[in-house]
């Protein structure tokens, strides 16, 4: 570019460095094509506009100089073929490349494939929607049903009793109680859980709340007989089959009924009729159904989505606290260190050459320091009700409540795991010790009884974490949207 101060304050200057910076572009990527006695004509035009381009503008002789230039190139040159599709072939190229550079160095997107950061960032989540019966009485605005029956996800649900009452559950306390909306006292009774799938109104709402509703109802007395597995019809939109057959009917007719984007699960495996051991209130072939009633009904989270940033950590090391993502390169998680590359999110709680254990308290003590709400990271995970009880002859903290899934209940060793089976093999007990070796990395997921972590698998090479934690993008109607989480 010709060096003018005047460029800042001629627009007919900036048009002529613009034609001849084009047409030098031009000249050179045909110049092995022209003939040389052509090649020095369009030079000796680029020269002539360049000499006005320096000095004082005359508009009149520069816009002269310019049509002089354009009738040499247009008789020079040779034509592209389809320029406008090369030009956009160009752009698009430029843009793409943009695109991964910005993907490799600064920022990634990123989805949060499973429930063992919640409730800090939310994965692939099923509900059962189901109606779910139980018995049991409520004193000063407190349900205590007679068996295990409630989980967190009740919550806003409506309990119906068998008088025709009805309430709302406000808080969840464990599973067998709840808080209702209603505070009258009441008899022991039978009573249902219900949830009212949302209106066409309250569709879009959910939809940017992360979440998706699935449903089917039979429309007489029917058998379940046949789930197909799910079929892509295009890109983006599958569809799944169920066949049914009519109770009520000799004809042995097969009635179809076809679900479309029907739900997977974190490893997005179908759900209906799939490998999944877990029960999302799913139908099962031999089912019967009464007309009117849900074949199936349920509720998935599509999981957060985020931006993980590759910067920060090219500056400085992970630190504790930090929600990093990490290559499973070389680490046994499924017990096989050659099984293919995933990339997984947790909280990084340990650093090299540290000495971890997980005492009965639910917090973690590094090098015999007991981790705690004051520290960075660990602001919710062990902001949690405790007592002050003597254990041994010495005062300790004990947690009011069990550790349940989804909530921040601090971290568990394997003492603790129960019914959620064997959760910690590295620390068996309050007592148990890891110590890290150099450039080694722990990693505990905020779901501390719904977490495959470094509890199971062991140590993480410094080298396989890829970035932390950023911007969360969607859903965008919570509370984690944004930089928020923590």
């Amino acid at each position: 570019m010709t060096k003018n101060w005047r460029w800042f304050i001629s627009k007919t200057l900036r048009d002529a460095v613009e034609m001849h910076k084009q047409v030098i572009k031009l000249l050179s990527a045909q110049s092995d094509l022209l003939k040389p006695s052509r090649v020095e004509e369009l030079q000796n035009g680029l020269d002539a506009l360049k000499a006005k381009l320096i000095g004082p503008v005359g508009k009149t002789k520069l816009l002269e100089e310019m049509d002089a230039l354009t009738i040499v190139a247009d008789r020079v040159l040779l034509p592209y073929p389809d320029p406008k599709a090369r030009d956009w072939v160009e752009m698009f190229l430029v843009v793409v490349v943009l695109v991964l550079a910005f993907r490799t160095f600064f920022f990634q997107p990123f989805k949060i494939p499973t429930g063992s950061m919640q409730p800090t960032l939310y994965g692939i989540t099923i509900e059962n929607l189901m109606d779910d019966n139980g018995t049991g009485s409520v004193e000063k605005g407190i349900l205590t049903a007679l068996e295990p029956i409630f989980e967190p996800q009740d919550l806003g649900r409506t309990i119906t009793f068998v008088n025709g009452d009805k309430a709302t559950i406000t808080q969840y306390k464990d599973m067998q109680r709840v808080k209702l909306s209603s505070l009258a006292d009441r008899a022991e009774q039978q009573f249902s859980i219900s949830f009212k799938l949302p209106g066409i109104g309250g569709w879009p709402a959910d939809k940017l709340r992360g979440y998706s509703y699935h449903s089917m109802q039979a429309e007489g007395n029917w058998r379940l007989i046949r789930i197909n597995p799910p079929k892509r019809i295009f890109p983006f939109i599958n569809k799944q089959t169920l066949f049914f057959e009519d109770m009520d009917s000799n004809d042995n007719i097969e009635i179809e009924k076809s679900g479309w984007f029907p739900p997977l699960d974190s490893h997005q495996q179908p759900v209906l009729g799939g490998p999944s051991l877990a029960d999302y209130g799913q139908p099962h072939v031999g089912d019967e159904f009464s007309n009117g009633d849900f074949v199936y009904k349920m509720r998935v989270k599509t999981g957060d989505h985020l931006f993980v940033n590759r910067i920060t950590f090219n500056f400085r090391r992970p630190r504790r606290g930090d929600i990093c993502v990490f290559s499973t390169k070389g680490v046994p998680v499924t017990g096989d260190v050659n099984a293919a590359e995933i990339f997984y999110i947790k909280r990084l709680v340990a650093l090299g050459n540290e000495t971890i254990s997980i005492g009965h308290d639910r917090h973690i003590r590094i090098n015999g320091r007991r981790i705690d709400a004051n520290d960075s990271g660990f602001e919710f995970l062990y902001d949690f009700p405790i007592d002050l009880k003597p254990v041994n002859g010495q005062v300790s903290w004990i947690p009011t409540n069990p550790a349940i899934d989804s909530v921040y209940s601090g971290h568990v060793n394997n003492s603790h795991g129960g019914a959620h089976g064997n959760l910690a093999p590295f620390f068996l007990d309050s007592e148990s010790t890891l110590k890290l070796k150099p450039n080694q990395y722990l990693m505990f997921g905020d779901n501390t009884t719904n977490s495959s972590d470094s509890r199971t698998w062991g140590q993480l090479p410094m080298r396989n974490v890829i970035g932390k934690s950023s911007f969360v993008y969607w859903p965008p109607l919570t509370t984690r949207f944004g930089w928020s989480h923590r």
